[in-house]
C-alpha cells in the first residue's frame, strides 16, 4: 500500500523542465531553445550563469517554456 502511494506521488510531481512538441506528443526536451530565451528576454550568458540547459539544435518555441523563463527572469530581478 505504501509503495503504491509513493508511486502515485512520484507520478504527480510537477517537473519544471523544458518541453518540446513532436507531432501531437509533448516530451521533455534537452534544454531551452534560443528562440524561447529570446522571447523571454534572457540572454544566453544569463542562462549559462544560472545553469539553464540550452538546446541549440531546437528551433521551436513552446509558450509554456517561455512563461517559465519569464517567471524565472522576474524572480531573479532581470528587467
Amino acid at each position: 500500500m505504501i509503495r503504491a502511494i509513493r508511486h502515485w506521488f512520484e507520478r504527480t510531481q510537477v517537473r519544471l523542465e523544458p518541453r518540446a512538441i513532436s507531432g501531437r506528443e509533448v516530451a521533455f526536451a534537452a534544454g531551452y531553445s534560443l528562440l524561447e530565451l529570446e522571447r523571454a528576454g534572457i540572454t544566453e550568458e544569463q542562462a549559462g550563469a544560472i545553469g539553464l540547459a540550452i538546446d541549440r539544435e531546437r528551433m521551436s518555441a513552446l509558450g509554456s517554456n517561455v512563461i517559465q523563463l519569464e517567471q524565472l527572469r522576474r524572480m531573479r530581478g532581470w528587467s
